[in-house]
């Protein structure tokens, strides 16, 4: 695993795109008149960069997979930030729906630690036929969460990544459901633990 540079944001854009088409809570903030796939291209653009100026945005070594992990509480001020998060906002958000998506982001914001003393796992994902980066860029988080000491914070939208997560030691702390927009949020937390084992056993376990 590495830190994907700027060069290889297109890489990290692409898979991010790919994950984010059929994810409810990702689809849910796009307006209803644009076409799905660039608002998922501008929305994921978004993402790339607010966890790159964090130093959080990292690619797997066969480069099938990206991770969105760094500590909460950086503060990066960045005008290409600022760039990408208006570019989605103007050209892809639901302003309808603005009220509710900031209330939504507070909400998850508030189950967490409010001194954002944690490495906020923000998004997992990989191409087809790269599951094996799957393993690697968690594994390495773990390690990450072990060298800091700080916990790991993820929520998720997804119940087979719930269940994938507490396979791996993730404690689901909150739920949280809204039936009217049919969206499911899994709140879950891992505390730093020793990483004794090797890559190729916590693949197999």
């Amino acid at each position: 695993m590495r830190k994907a540079t700027w060069k290889e944001r297109h890489l990290v854009v692409e898979i991010i795109s790919h994950m984010f088409e059929n994810n409810p809570g990702s689809v849910w903030v796009l307006r209803k008149s644009v076409n799905r796939k660039k608002g998922i291209k501008y929305l994921a653009q978004h993402v790339f960069m607010k966890a790159y100026n964090r130093d959080g945005a990292w690619l797997s070594n066969n480069n099938k997979g990206v991770a969105l992990c760094y500590r909460y509480n950086i503060k990066k001020f960045s005008l290409l930030e600022i760039y990408y998060f208006l570019v989605f906002v103007i050209f892809a958000a639901s302003f309808k729906k603005g009220s509710d998506i900031l209330y939504r982001e507070a909400y998850r914001k508030k189950q967490r630690p409010a001194s954002g003393d944690y490495l906020y796992f923000w998004f997992l994902g990989v191409m087809p036929g790269g599951e094996k980066a799957v393993f690697e860029l968690s594994w390495e988080m773990f390690k990450e969460s072990e060298r800091t000491g700080l916990p790991i914070y993820l929520e998720t939208t997804l119940e087979r990544m719930m269940k994938v997560y507490a396979r791996y030691d993730f404690e689901m702390y909150h739920y949280w459901e809204d039936k009217e927009k049919d969206i499911q949020y899994w709140f879950m937390k891992k505390e730093p633990q020793p990483v004794t084992r090797n890559l190729d056993d916590f693949v197999l376990k």
